[in-house]
């Protein structure tokens, strides 16, 4: 997988645009970044139950080093398929995506 492959994928998400983040590429909903491709891997932004389980299932894939007081998670991109690349960026992108408006019910006033 390349980063010309990375950004199609992400690009192919709903609302998402590529910015700047440290001269790297970025990809972001209205929300936040959900991931940076960086020359030594492809971080994500997973819920640190899923980094916890992937950094178990694969540590030569899923490398885990410490920014501030979390482990976060960088995929190696070349060792994973396409599909489980779709896969985590879509849950990447799930997880940046704003939390869905509720609609607050009106009373309808009758006794």
């Amino acid at each position: 997988m390349t980063a010309d492959d990375i950004r199609a994928i992400a690009l192919s998400f709903e609302g998402v645009r590529e910015v700047d983040h440290w001269n790297r590429p970025a990809f972001r909903t209205a929300r936040r970044i959900f991931a940076v491709i960086r020359p030594d891997g492809l971080w994500l932004h997973l819920p640190e139950e899923r980094k916890e389980f992937l950094f178990a299932a694969d540590a030569a894939t899923f490398v885990k080093y410490m920014w501030g007081r979390h482990p976060e998670i960088l995929v190696q991109p070349e060792r994973v398929s396409k599909k489980e690349l779709t896969a985590l960026l879509r849950e990447a992108y799930e997880h940046a995506l704003p939390p869905p408006k509720r609609h607050r019910q009106r009373s309808s006033g009758s006794a």
